[in-house]
């Protein structure tokens, strides 16, 4: 009789899994450096944010009083006491020489006019650059006035590029930023979808452990019982046969005992006796007469029930042992395919272990993905305040200082216009 095999599982990291891990391990690294870099370049770009806000607001700080002090300057060179101060000292170096000249008037009346587009485009714009201009305008010869104009011009016209540049570089580090954070937001709900799928799949698969496993436990005990049931059919076949064996050999003796009786009795049929003489009266000493001998009925009837008894025990023979080689056959039949399925569902328990165990390892890594990208939507969510913060002035303000600033450059070209004749 075959028992079932009791199985184990055994699940050992293959090559392909170290490999895997080999290459996560340097991903990883790999992130970690680029996430030093990024919190390396958040750290400067914080700082130089921090230092640009300070220049700015000293410059505006700057230019508003260089403007207050340029007006008040402006205000007290275009005053009446200061041009009637101005034509009495015509020798005075550092201040507008007058002459009866024609020439010098011409100059004179084009220097006023440039002050007062400058110190006009000045007081509209805010401008403390304009308002030196003007005021420098007055002060200045014609050459050293069209060389500072010039300076200016160059000076703004790179300031416009540079606010341009920055504004430029802001549009595409907060857009750069935006595609991370929304990969990095699509990597997220991807990841959280990932690993929900896998923890479905770590408990369907335990599940469905658990029942083989149980499966293969009912199996074995119903091929116990089954043992035990043909083991006894076994035993009562090997009594039946002993038992008609027995009575057969019996029967079988009693028969040829009944035979023999029987067979004496025809080869005797009569008593033997010997002829005397006798009389009428007396019949001396010879035998009485007997009838004609006949077999008894009653002891053919009785080998007869005796041969049948034997046949029904043979053919009771006959039947017990094909009814065992069906049981037999049978219950091996029911233990093959019991082995076999056993066999089939350890082998189901194998893989759906080694599943299992590559789920839960796919669900630390995916842990250990989303724990990162949290993390980088954190360093890109603080990396965007930061450009807010540098930006936001330069951006909400951009139209305006570009005008702003063309309108100087408008203003000093059309002043050195002047200067040059033009108008």
């Amino acid at each position: 009789m075959r028992r079932g095999k009791n199985w184990s599982c055994i699940w050992t990291r293959s090559t392909p899994l170290r490999e895997k891990n080999a290459q996560d391990f340097k991903t990883l690294e790999d992130t970690k450096a680029q996430l030093e870099l990024d919190r390396t370049f958040l750290a400067n770009l914080k700082e130089k944010c921090s230092v640009s806000d300070e220049e700015f607001e000293k410059r505006v700080k700057d230019r508003l009083e260089e403007i207050a002090g340029v007006q008040d300057t402006i205000k007290i060179l275009n005053s009446d006491t200061s041009f009637d101060a101005m034509e009495k000292t015509v020798n005075t170096p550092s201040l507008l020489q007058t002459s009866g000249s024609s020439v010098e008037q011409e100059q004179a009346a084009r220097q006023r006019r440039v002050a007062d587009v400058l110190s006009e485009a000045a007081s509209r714009l805010r401008s403390a650059t304009l308002s030196l201009a003007a005021t420098r305008a007055q002060l200045d010869a014609f050459t050293k006035v069209k060389e500072m104009i010039d300076e200016m011009v160059a000076e703004l016209t790179k300031q416009q590029q540079d606010e341009v540049d920055h504004r430029d570089w802001c549009i595409k580090e907060m857009n750069e930023n935006k595609r991370d954070t929304a990969a990095a937001y699509d990597k997220k709900a991807s990841l959280e979808t990932k690993m929900a799928d896998l923890k479905k799949a770590i408990e369907t698969l335990a599940e469905e452990i658990e029942a083989s496993t149980k499966a293969i436990a009912e199996t074995q005990e119903s091929m116990k019982r089954a043992s035990e049931i043909r083991e006894g059919e076994n035993a009562d076949f090997q009594q039946t046969i002993t038992d008609q064996r027995f009575t057969q050999m019996i029967l079988d003796k009693a028969l040829a005992r009944m035979k023999e009786v029987y067979a004496l009795l025809e080869q005797q049929p009569g008593a033997p006796h010997i002829q005397t003489s006798a009389t009428h009266t007396d019949p001396g000493n010879g035998p009485a007469r007997f009838t004609k001998y006949e077999k008894n009925a009653g002891g053919s009837r009785v080998v007869d029930m005796i041969e049948k008894i034997i046949g029904e025990s043979k053919t009771a023979e006959v039947d017990a042992i094909v009814a065992e080689e069906d049981a037999q056959a049978a219950y091996e039949i029911t233990m093959k395919q019991s082995n076999e399925m056993i066999t089939a569902t350890t082998t189901k328990i194998e893989d759906m272990t080694g599943a299992r165990a590559k789920a839960k390892e796919d669900l630390l890594v995916a842990k250990g993905d989303f724990k990162e990208t949290m993390e980088e939507l954190s360093e890109l969510d603080k990396t965007m305040g930061g450009l807010v913060k540098s930006c936001k002035y330069i951006l909400d303000n951009f139209e305006a200082r570009q005008a702003a600033r063309a309108a100087e450059m408008d203003a000093l070209r059309e002043a050195k216009a002047i200067l040059s004749g033009m108008k």
